[in-house]
């Protein structure tokens, strides 16, 4: 294309030439617009190119949507419903401020965890059978540890049954799935079915976190009595020496030489 400008322009002088006429003409300048209107056409050529490869990608897209269908219809698909039930539900675990409202240490009077243990009465008689009613501060510990307890078994039973719902719902979307007849219905379908499996490993994690709550909160029981024991030791330990120097000090004894009572008599041929 270049040469056939070149060519023209060539021409045009030789015309301009021969027939000495006054017209003046600007060559160079006509050559760098020559030379910036190629480039802009092949520049133009480029973006066509460019634009096409867009539309086809862009048709590509609308087949692979076509193919998969209405997203919309993923509600009334098998599995969904209960899948959507589930996520609904709310969770049994309890925080420990909601667990440590409950806790007075008189629900643990008189629970025998279902007749295993015995029980501890409100009362207990002195030695002239005279009621005597216990403090409820003592047992506060054992009843947080008793509370939390309680809650990992609620939170163990909801498990379980949300569980069976949720592995009847796995079953049944993979049969939905081995039966599915276009690709549309087995993307829908296998993207349920990772969501119910999803689910389905949230449900085992509240009952690991459940269960952590209650060695927590042994633990926790553990170090109070070793350290209200190890207070109460040591408070024995000084109030004891204390009494000891008291008394070394009330009381001191004096000792005397036995020998200053012996007296000496001559004994008889």
């Amino acid at each position: 294309m270049k040469k056939a400008f070149a060519f023209i322009i060539m021409v045009a002088v030789s015309t301009v030439t021969a027939s000495a006429q006054l017209v003046v003409f600007d060559f160079a300048n006509l050559a760098q617009s020559i030379t910036n209107y190629a480039a802009m056409t092949e520049q133009i050529a480029k973006q066509a190119a460019q634009i096409e490869n867009q539309v086809q990608q862009i048709r590509q897209f609308e087949t692979q949507l076509k193919r998969m269908g209405d997203m919309a219809t993923v509600r009334s698909l098998i599995g969904f419903p209960e899948f959507r039930a589930d996520l609904s539900l709310p969770t049994q675990v309890r925080k420990w401020a909601e667990g440590l409202a409950r806790v007075d240490g008189r629900g643990l009077f008189g629970d025998s965890r279902g007749g295993i243990f015995p029980e501890v009465q409100v009362q207990f008689p002195d030695f002239d059978g005279v009621p005597i009613a216990r403090d409820p501060q003592i047992f506060k510990q054992s009843h947080d540890i008793i509370v939390t307890v309680d809650e990992f078994k609620a939170v163990q039973s909801d498990v379980y049954t949300r569980r069976e719902d949720l592995k009847r719902a796995i079953a049944n979307t993979s049969e939905a799935l081995q039966a599915a007849t276009t690709e549309a219905e087995e993307q829908k379908l296998e993207a349920v079915l990772n969501a119910q499996y999803g689910q389905l490993s949230a449900v085992d994690a509240e009952v690991v976190l459940s269960a952590a709550q209650v060695q927590v909160k042994a633990a926790e029981a553990t170090a109070m009595s070793n350290a209200q024991s190890d207070a109460e030791t040591e408070a024995r330990r000084q109030l004891a020496q204390q009494e000891v120097k008291k008394l070394s000090t009330a009381f001191k004894p004096r000792y005397e030489c036995l020998l200053q009572y012996v007296t000496e008599r001559s004994l008889s041929p």
